[in-house]
């Protein structure tokens, strides 16, 4: 089974690093990511776990790049909400949050980062107002994990809640027409124009052609 998971959250909140600690894939590919220590565009990793595939999209967090956000969120069918333990609920984890409920996510999970740099009492506190944010809601009744994706602590139990959500999905369904929401173009040298986007039925195979609506 193929699923798409993607991050959410405010920025610093440690969703590349949580990406990196699961997959070992470091998503900040671009020169101007690396320099900035921050998020630009986004960005994509990979793992299995058993038979499921399961394909990371990596948001900026900062707010002048929601736009980027958006895109990267358009296709995914599980979210991880990602809030920091020594900052909480911040402007970007609620946007992030009514961005994914405007989408209609379905599924998903919290992850309770950083925690190896706080207290038990702040800990608890940055769980019960992640709780208290998605009261109901459709993560209403999903973990809350917290997690060190320096230390390791946490990344097993985020890999088996994800295992676990990615079993209650339905498959995609590709005996159905291709439909390719498209999320980015852009132009490469030596390829032309390039589009990306996550499959929502059908399939892609090389040599295929499409329409491209609205045209």
């Amino acid at each position: 089974m193929d699923v798409i998971v993607g991050t959410a959250g405010h920025i610093d909140h440690g969703k590349t690093s949580l990406v990196k600690a699961l997959t070992g894939t470091d998503a900040d590919r671009l020169p101007e990511e690396k320099r900035r220590g921050i998020t630009v565009d986004i960005g994509f990793a990979e793992m299995s776990v058993g038979d499921t595939h399961i394909g990371f999209v990596d948001v900026p967090g900062h707010e002048r790049f929601v736009k980027n956000m958006l895109a990267g969120a358009s296709g995914i069918d599980i979210v991880i909400l990602v809030i920091a333990a020594d900052d909480g609920v911040m402007p970007q984890t609620r946007e992030h949050f009514d961005i994914c409920r405007l989408l209609n996510v379905r599924s998903g999970l919290i992850a309770i980062t950083k925690c190896d740099l706080v207290d038990d009492e702040t800990l608890e506190l940055a769980k019960l107002e992640a709780a208290e944010l998605v009261e109901n809601s459709f993560l209403e009744f999903s973990p809350i994990i917290a997690v060190s994706s320096q230390k390791g602590d946490g990344i097993e139990e985020i890999r088996d809640a994800l295992s676990h959500a990615a079993c209650a999905l339905q498959e995609r369904q590709i005996d159905r027409v291709m439909r390719l929401p498209i999320d980015r173009s852009f132009s490469m040298k030596g390829f032309g124009a390039v589009v990306t986007g996550t499959l929502a039925s059908g399939e892609i195979t090389e040599g295929s052609e499409f329409e491209l609506l609205p045209a």
